[in-house]
């Protein structure tokens, strides 16, 4: 079993709704990928001043722009993994931003002032980290590699660089973020 359907993250004419993400100001516009995965565009000037945390965790990947939450700012090619239950004290994308994200559950928002993640955070450049052999776990569902392989069952797959998005067993050469549905 090969690719499903590829897809170009970066490709602006990608069918969407606009959706207010909880606590935010302004919508965002929301395009599905799968059941798990979007792509989200938040406009200029976009900010959630509301304090909270998803019951679930975040996996997400910044493709345009740039996104700061609660303090820590995510720049092209950054993946991040937010545990659920990690307080969000801010969130802000300045100029806009263009990203991928993904959920590990129900991404239902809890306003609150409580910090009681599920585990660490964490903030990866994925251009040019390291990658030790058998690859570089990210998240509970995902890991970065770099050497092509068949895999038992598809899986997401995000290409580096050329930020495209596939269902596939085969993964693809190059840097690839391979996440498995939870």
């Amino acid at each position: 079993m090969g690719t499903m359907r590829l897809i170009d993250l970066l490709d602006a004419g990608l069918p969407g709704r606009d959706v207010v993400i909880p606590g935010s100001t302004v919508p965002v516009r929301q395009a599905r990928l799968s059941c798990s995965a979007s792509i989200i565009r938040f406009p200029p000037g976009w900010t959630r001043p509301q304090r909270g945390h998803y019951l679930a965790g975040e996996e997400f990947v910044l493709l345009e722009g740039e996104l700061r939450v609660s303090g820590v700012q995510y720049e092209l090619g950054h993946h991040a993994w937010l545990p659920a239950g990690t307080l969000r004290h801010s969130g802000v994308a300045p100029g806009g931003a263009l990203v991928i994200s993904w959920f590990a559950g129900t991404a239902a928002w809890v306003a609150s002032d409580l910090d009681e993640p599920d585990g660490p955070s964490m903030r990866t450049p994925l251009a040019t980290v390291v990658i030790p052999a058998g690859g570089l776990p990210l998240g509970p569902s995902s890991a970065l590699r770099d050497t092509p392989v068949t895999l038992d069952r598809p899986a997401e797959m995000v290409t580096v660089g050329s930020w495209t998005w596939e269902l596939s067993q085969v993964m693809p050469g190059g840097r690839v973020l391979v996440r498995w549905a939870t």
